[in-house]
């Protein structure tokens, strides 16, 4: 180990007196040639006249190598990427190129940054116009990861120029202890004219290759020093991104290489970074006590998982061996915040303590069930939640970070996270996590509209039920808001459905948490909701609860899967009770649209004195394969042309004197220009 670890430092101090060091503050990059074990050639001349993109009009990339020497602990990333403007609307994104590092434990080196312009190459790399920032992309998401992001500017790019990068990153994080894969994607939204992987693996690695969507055939070439994975593609098209797949699905060809081993491997990994805990806070100890009294399992995981999700806030301090190292289970309690792996950590813990059998599970958010297929490695996995096994017999998978839950936690559906490898003794494969048997995902709504003899000022009544999933959604949003403010917000939309209003009543909010259950009432009187149509008065009224659910997707004609909505079931209900002497110019009817993923049914009532829509929309599954989209999409467009309806009454009003007298002299003014003009 020593002698590695040595060999490292050398070949570091090596390659660090080749290149010129240029700082920024507490920040540093690099400039100098491509590593020895960097393979490459020139950009061609010209664009292939048959490869696609020789009529592009938009962007081309002429190259993308990526190029990794993981031989003997060495962990260096080579990318060679040139690319082509063909529109002055794209100048800004290729006159400016940037790069992301960790500065803790890696190091940036450019080695180029050349510019072709009439088939000459000059060298635009300018080192005092290279900027250097923490950049926190994931800030926003409450993660403060460390990575620095470096701004290549290059100054008088032109259409039909194009721009060559090439750079190194050297070192990765010490705490994935060669856990680290190479990933490749062959294809973008853009024609590509060359894409390539080449993997350097000690001479006696037994590589893994994992390929999707047609990524190419993998060529494994050993040598005395190493053995070489190297996957080429030329002239690429391009992908077309249909968008709102399913989590494990990607369109793009894509590619991973990693050393052989397997996910009892990656477990033995991560073990030692979720320790047994010897002691805890007093007052984590003092919970523990209350909480063992209750009557059973479900109750004490309820209790502590409402404790670890609501009093300790997200916030992530991911940088070094902190990206995948929690933090002591009292350190995330005295500090009241934490990441996922700290708060899953922590509440494994206590329900340790309680005599539950609990574990952290790694999970893939980014890609769900797909990471079955994928080599065994611990960066396969962005998210940890936790296993917890009750004394009543059964699984139950609980994710710490979400908030505001309420009901009974094994009743919350995780399935999407798909399959999870749990962090316990004697793991060595992946579980899946299974929906619920029972869904418990609903919202009810119900319109009450009360319209006086005179017509005018309409009284509108408004109950709203969420249930499970549906009331997590909600009480979250209102965690998050004033409660004057959410009252303004709901009035607004009837304001501009309805026009002017007056509230009665605004959004009083009920919350029964244990069984999950939200009710929301608001009353409003609609100043003057009718429209004249001819000689009848019309009020439009929609089905907004189903907006969402029944969104189409942004890319109507498919091939791929598409990703819906979770099962469960919406109704929204609208009565009308109009007054004596109104008379309907509409029939009741029904109508019903479905897929394999839905059912829906609105139905249209008419009594002497009032009207009733029902609406009512069950969804069955969150996803449909590539042969069933095109049938649900149209039925799916139905069902949104079908969420509005226009109720139009005539009115059948006695007419006095002096008014019909009006109207006959009308009627003789008529008769007698009409004789005139024969």
């Amino acid at each position: 180990m020593q002698r590695i670890i040595m060999a490292m430092l050398l070949w570091a101090a090596a390659t660090a007196q080749a290149t010129e060091i240029h700082r920024r503050g507490d920040f540093q990059f690099e400039v100098g040639p491509a590593p020895d074990f960097v393979v490459s050639k020139p950009i061609p001349d010209r664009w292939d006249a048959k490869a696609p993109g020789a009529d592009e009009k938009r962007w081309r990339y002429w190259r993308y190598d990526l190029q990794s020497d993981r031989r003997d602990g060495r962990d260096e990333v080579y990318v060679d990427y040139a690319y082509e403007a063909l529109s002055a609307a794209h100048l800004g994104d290729a006159g400016r190129f940037k790069i992301s590092f960790n500065p803790e434990y890696q190091r940036l080196v450019v080695h180029r940054a050349d510019l072709r312009r009439d088939g000459r190459w000059s060298d635009r790399l300018a080192a005092d116009k290279v900027s250097l920032a923490r950049r926190e992309a994931g800030f926003e998401k409450d993660i403060s990861d460390g990575v620095v992001t470096a701004l290549v500017v290059l100054e008088d790019v032109r259409v039909g120029d194009v721009v060559r990068i090439s750079y190194s990153v050297i070192g990765s994080n010490p705490v994935m202890a060669g856990q680290d894969s190479d990933w490749m994607r062959f294809a973008w939204t853009n024609p590509m004219l060359e894409s390539s992987l080449r993997v350097l693996l000690g001479p006696d690695a037994r590589p893994r290759i994992y390929r999707s969507s047609g990524s190419p055939e993998p060529v494994i070439r050993k040598t005395a020093s190493s053995v070489e994975v190297l996957m080429r593609a030329a002239s690429v098209g391009t992908v077309v991104d249909e968008e709102n797949y399913p989590v494990w699905y990607q369109p793009y060809p894509q590619a991973q290489v990693a050393l052989d081993q397997s996910w009892a491997d990656v477990v033995a990994w991560g073990l030692p970074l979720y320790p047994p805990v010897e002691d805890i806070p007093a007052e984590l100890e003092s919970k523990l006590e209350q909480w063992r009294a209750l009557p059973n399992d479900n109750e004490r995981l309820d209790a502590a998982l409402r404790t670890v999700q609501d009093q300790i806030r997200y916030f992530g301090v991911e940088m070094g061996e902190n990206t995948h190292r929690p933090a002591s289970p009292s350190e995330t309690w005295q500090r009241r915040y934490g990441d996922c792996k700290d708060k899953a950590y922590l509440l494994a813990t206590l329900l340790q303590r309680m005599g539950i059998e609990a574990a952290p599970a790694l999970v893939s958010i980014d890609r769900g069930r797909a990471v079955a297929d994928f080599i065994p490695s611990a960066s396969d996995f962005d998210h940890v939640i936790v296993r917890a096994k009750l004394k009543e017999g059964s699984t139950v998978w609980v994710d710490p970070t979400l908030t505001q839950q309420g009901g009974d936690p094994a009743t919350v559906d995780l399935s999407n996270y798909g399959m999870v490898l749990p962090l316990a003794p004697g793991s060595t494969a992946l579980q899946a996590v299974e929906p619920p048997q029972v869904v418990l995902k609903s919202t009810a709504v119900r319109e009450r509209y009360e319209i006086p003899k005179s017509g005018t000022e309409v009284k509108l009544s408004i109950e709203t039920v969420y249930q499970g999933a549906s009331a997590n959604y909600v009480r979250h949003s209102f965690a998050s808001e004033r409660a004057d403010e959410m009252a303004r917000r709901y009035s607004d939309y009837y304001r501009k459905r309805f026009g002017e209003l007056s509230v009665l009543s605004g959004a009083m909010v009920e919350d029964d948490r244990k069984a999950n259950r939200i009710k929301l009432n608001e009353t409003y009187l609609l100043k003057a909701p009718f429209q004249d149509v001819g000689a009848t008065k019309a009020i439009d009224l929609y089905a907004e609860s189903m907006q969402a659910v029944s969104a189409l997707p942004s890319s109507m004609a498919r091939k791929g899967p598409l990703d819906f909505a979770m099962p469960g079931s919406y109704s929204h209900e609208i009565k009308v009770v109009y007054p004596k002497g109104w008379k309907p110019t509409f029939v009741g009817d029904v109508s019903r649209h479905s897929s394999s993923a839905f059912d829906y049914e609105r139905k249209v009532t008419i009594a002497p004195d009032q009207v009733d829509v029902k609406y009512e929309l069950n969804v069955k599954r969150r996803e449909l394969a590539s042969g069933e989209t095109s049938a649900h999409i149209d039925q799916m467009r139905m069902v949104r042309e079908d969420l509005s309806a226009r109720l139009g009454f005539s009115m059948d009003t006695p007419v006095s004197g002096k008014e019909r007298e009006q109207r006959i002299k009308a009627l003789l003014r008529t008769i007698g220009t009409e004789g005139e003009s024969k």
